[in-house]
């Protein structure tokens, strides 16, 4: 029970950030420039891949597209889970 109330609260959280991250940031902002934007350092990081196997193909199929995306899709992502988690452990089975 308790979990389900902190899975709710995380999501809701998350989904003002994602909101606060949509109206405030500029538009069409990707997650990669948002991430530079936070430290330049990221630069470098975000520019060297990993050197080969299964790490370069994680850094292709699932964190290139990610950096791509608009900044707010994370935190919106992350939110919907966490309410979904929420409502299926809060109004789930009946226990007897």
């Amino acid at each position: 029970m308790i979990v389900g109330k902190c899975l709710a609260a995380m999501g809701a959280f998350l989904l003002v950030v994602s909101f606060a991250l949509a109206v405030l940031e500029p538009p069409f902002q990707s997650l990669g420039e948002f991430v530079v934007a936070l430290d330049q350092t990221q630069l470098i990081w975000l520019n060297t891949p990993p050197a080969g196997g299964v790490a370069r193909m994680l850094w292709e199929a699932v964190a290139v597209p990610l950096l791509v995306r608009p900044d707010w899709l994370v935190p919106t992502m992350l939110g919907v889970v966490c309410v979904g988690l929420a409502a299926q452990l809060t109004w789930g089975k009946p226990h007897s």
